[in-house]
């Protein structure tokens, strides 16, 4: 956290919507009430009387849980229909921390689904942002993921989970690597063209 004699910043977990990550700015000056306002980037700015403290101020978070919830996930929705080539940076670099996140909780739920179905385990699970890999598995079983596959369609997301999986059991691209995956998914070879034709439209 940021501090300062006149500011603060943090990250506020709503209580009634914990899995949301807003990050806030609180702010002194002389006016005379607190105010609270949501920006274009989706940063909470509290503004606060000099004789009011910071704890205080977080307070205000709290009992202002519902509006802060409601507006944040009004201009959130707002920003993922822009047209990507309007965002500015800051837009841009907040949707994208909003897909790291979501990728944080949808691919450990994938993995578990299908790891079952593999009869198989895994280490770790790691998000990054590669520039030419989709996933990769280590010889120890752990597992990362390139985020960007949250803007493909789920089932091609899932066949990068497949993939990498299957290399638990065959740590080859061989015959046997192959249909195993193909056990798995029987429609793999057109979810590995879509993402082959298309992997390069996946940014933002």
């Amino acid at each position: 956290m940021k501090t300062s004699s006149s500011c603060r910043e943090g990250i506020f977990h709503p209580p009634s919507a914990p899995s949301l990550s807003i990050p806030y700015l609180i702010k002194k000056s002389n006016r005379r009430t607190w105010a609270l306002s949501i920006g274009q980037d989706l940063t909470l700015t509290v503004r606060i009387p000099l004789t009011v403290s910071f704890s205080d101020a977080r307070q205000i978070l709290c009992t202002k849980e519902n509006w802060i919830v409601k507006k944040y996930r009004e201009l959130e929705q707002a920003a993922a229909s822009v047209p990507v080539s309007a965002l500015t940076p800051v837009q841009r670099q907040a949707l994208e921390e909003r897909y790291r996140q979501a990728a944080r909780e949808y691919f450990p739920r994938r993995v578990a689904y299908y790891q079952n179905i593999i009869g198989v385990t895994c280490g770790t699970i790691t998000i990054r942002d590669q520039k030419t890999r989709w996933g990769s598995c280590s010889a120890k079983g752990n597992l990362n993921f390139n985020w960007r596959l949250m803007l493909a369609p789920p089932r091609v997301l899932d066949y990068v989970v497949v993939h990498e999986l299957c290399h638990r059991r065959e740590m080859n691209h061989s015959k046997a690597f192959w249909a195993l995956v193909e056990a798995v998914l029987p429609d793999y070879a057109q979810l590995r063209t879509w993402l082959k034709d298309n992997g390069k439209t996946l940014v933002l």
